[in-house]
C-alpha cells in the first residue's frame, strides 16, 4: 500500500514531463512553409523599381522645358550594317560608303546592270493590280458646254446621276465631277437625314464606339495621341 503512494507521484511527473516533451517537439514535427513578412515584400519591390536610363529621359538643361516636340536618341549598343544604312545618310569621308559601292557592285546593283535586276525583281513579283489610275498625260477634253450639261444632269436628278455616273458618261475622274458639279444642298441635307435616321437605330455601344472613334480622331489630328 505504501509503495503505490508513493508510486503514484512519481508516475504523475513522468506524466506530466512526457507531455511537456511532446509540446516542445509539435513545432519540430510540423511542415516546413516558407513565409514572407513585409520587410522581405518592401525590399524585393525597392529592388525592382529600376530608374529609367538617362538616354531615355528629356534633356532637363534646355531652357524651354518641357518641350512640345522632343526626339529621343537611343542608339544600339552595336554599330548598324551598312546594308540597313541609308546611302544619302552617310558622310563622304564615311569608309562604308565604299563598303555599300563595293556590295553592289557584288550583288549586281550597280548602275550598269540596274536595268537587269529591275527585269529580275519585276518577274519575282505579283502581277500588278488593274485599277483606274491617271495616265501620264491627263486628259483636257471637256469643254464648258459638256460642264453645263454635267451640271444641270447632277442638280435635276442627284440620285441617277450620281458621281459615279456622270464620270462614266463624261469619261472623266470622279474627282473632277465633285470639284465641277457638286450636288445640290437639297440632296445633301436628304443624305444627312437619312444618316441621322441610320444612326438613330444604333444601340449605345455602338453609339459610344463611334463617338470615340471620332474623339480619337481629333486627338490624332492635334498631336496629342
Amino acid at each position: 500500500m505504501e509503495i503505490r503512494s508513493a508510486a503514484r507521484p512519481a508516475s504523475s511527473l513522468l506524466a506530466a514531463a512526457a507531455r511537456h516533451g511532446q509540446r516542445r517537439l509539435a513545432p519540430l514535427l510540423a511542415p516546413l512553409t516558407t513565409t514572407r513578412g513585409h520587410k522581405t515584400t518592401a525590399r524585393t519591390k525597392r529592388s525592382l523599381k529600376i530608374a529609367p536610363h538617362d538616354s531615355f529621359l528629356p534633356d532637363r538643361s534646355a531652357p524651354p522645358f518641357p518641350a512640345a516636340d522632343s526626339i529621343i536618341y537611343n542608339p544600339p549598343a552595336s554599330e548598324a550594317s551598312p546594308e540597313h544604312t541609308p546611302f544619302l545618310f552617310l558622310p563622304s569621308s564615311d569608309p562604308r560608303r565604299a563598303a555599300v559601292s563595293r556590295m553592289r557592285k557584288t550583288t549586281g546593283l550597280g548602275s550598269s546592270s540596274s536595268s537587269s535586276a529591275a527585269a529580275r525583281t519585276a518577274a519575282g513579283l505579283p502581277p500588278a493590280m488593274r485599277y483606274p489610275r491617271r495616265a501620264d498625260q491627263p486628259r483636257y477634253h471637256l469643254s464648258a458646254e459638256q460642264v453645263q450639261e454635267m451640271r444641270r444632269l447632277r442638280n435635276e436628278d442627284p440620285l441617277t446621276w450620281s458621281v459615279t455616273a456622270l464620270a462614266r458618261r463624261f469619261e472623266c475622274s470622279q474627282v473632277f465631277v465633285q470639284i465641277a458639279a457638286p450636288a445640290p444642298a437639297s440632296h445633301e441635307a436628304w443624305l444627312e437625314e437619312q444618316k441621322e435616321k441610320r444612326e438613330a437605330r444604333w444601340g449605345n455601344k455602338k453609339t459610344a464606339a463611334r463617338e470615340d472613334r471620332k474623339r480619337r480622331t481629333e486627338l490624332m489630328y492635334r498631336g496629342e495621341l
